[in-house]
């Protein structure tokens, strides 16, 4: 990777950010619509999961907090990038780079990216570890598949 591809890489990631930003802003509580299936038991626990009773909880602000961590996560991706750019002017300064440079650059975008996982219901670990969705089934003791014990 040569400093030319960082720069580029910082545009492209920076070009997405005011899409994620807009995609965030149309599901701002007030301005997305409250989801309205009807008026029994089932229709009101829908309305309760979808949008919450007047709209902005449930999936809809579960949705407007990762929408935001990603538009943080992002700009924070191409900011780092920029810097790390400045910083390496040349393809030699970039080989000696060391990981606490590239760590110290990426590292709020890495906590955003975490708590985007945190935001969205995911059990994330520390930068690292695995990641893994939370799920509701059970392991049956089998250590086959997923749910078993990492040695």
């Amino acid at each position: 990777m040569n400093t030319a591809s960082m720069d580029l890489f910082a545009k492209n990631v920076a070009a997405l950010v005011p899409h994620v930003v807009e995609a965030r802003n149309r599901m701002a509580s007030g301005t997305a619509s409250v989801v309205h299936p009807g008026g029994f038991y089932d229709a009101y626990q829908l309305r309760s999961q979808t949008s919450g009773p007047n709209g902005g909880a449930g999936l809809q602000g579960k949705y407007y907090n990762v929408l935001a961590d990603l538009a943080e996560g992002l700009q924070d991706v191409s900011n780092g990038m920029q810097k790390l750019s400045k910083k390496y002017s040349t393809t030699e300064e970039l080989n000696r780079m060391k990981t606490s440079d590239l760590l110290e650059a990426l590292g709020n975008a890495s906590a955003d990216f975490q708590r985007l996982g945190n935001d969205s219901g995911a059990t994330v670990n520390s930068p690292g570890g695995s990641t893994n969705t939370t799920s509701t089934s059970t392991n049956s003791g089998n250590n086959s598949g997923s749910g078993g014990t990492k040695t």
